[in-house]
């Protein structure tokens, strides 16, 4: 767990450590450090979660995109329920599966041993990807807190990064 959100936790920021949870499963949509984070918060919070306002969304996978994954997420601002969450998770493990795919792939290759260069340029590539992946949390936990500044240096991660990306994989 990062040491920003046991900060958070410890000195019971709610807003905060529910954004924190939330904002997980888009960086590591695996979700074991989300489970891991979910878990010690229920430890230190017994307001952690709302009660449900039984909002429906589609049951029908197929149906299931990054809209309504970003409706989910918007709607756990407001109403941060345990089956919420639930749902949120379900979408965003489905939604984001091929993100999840490349992250144990990553994971897969730091494990094995490969060539200086090669470790290098991936380094390089998950830097980047941190970076654009990073700008894209800032700047939806700006738009969600209604603050432009948080926002605006959120999506300038976001257009760093890609112009990285991009220049690294012309390479």
């Amino acid at each position: 767990m990062k040491a920003k959100f046991i900060k958070a936790v410890e000195g019971g920021d709610l807003v905060s450590v529910r954004l924190f949870i939330a904002n997980e499963l888009m960086l590591d949509p695996r979700g074991k450090s989300f489970s891991e984070m979910k878990n010690f918060a229920e430890t230190k919070f017994s307001n952690l979660y709302d009660i449900d306002d039984a909002k429906s969304y589609s049951s029908v996978k197929t149906e299931w995109n990054e809209d309504l994954l970003f409706t989910i997420k918007n709607d756990l601002d407001s109403n941060f329920s345990k089956e919420k969450l639930a749902i949120y998770e379900d979408v965003a493990k489905f939604v984001l599966k091929d993100k999840a795919e490349q992250l144990n792939k990553e994971e897969a290759s730091r494990s094995s041993s490969v060539n200086a260069g090669r470790v290098q340029k991936n380094n390089k590539k998950k830097l980047y990807m941190g970076i654009t992946v990073g700008g894209a949390a800032v700047a939806v936990t700006g738009l969600c807190l209604s603050r432009i500044a948080l926002a605006s240096f959120g999506f300038a991660g976001v257009v760093i990064g890609s112009i990285l990306l991009y220049n690294d994989a012309k390479k």
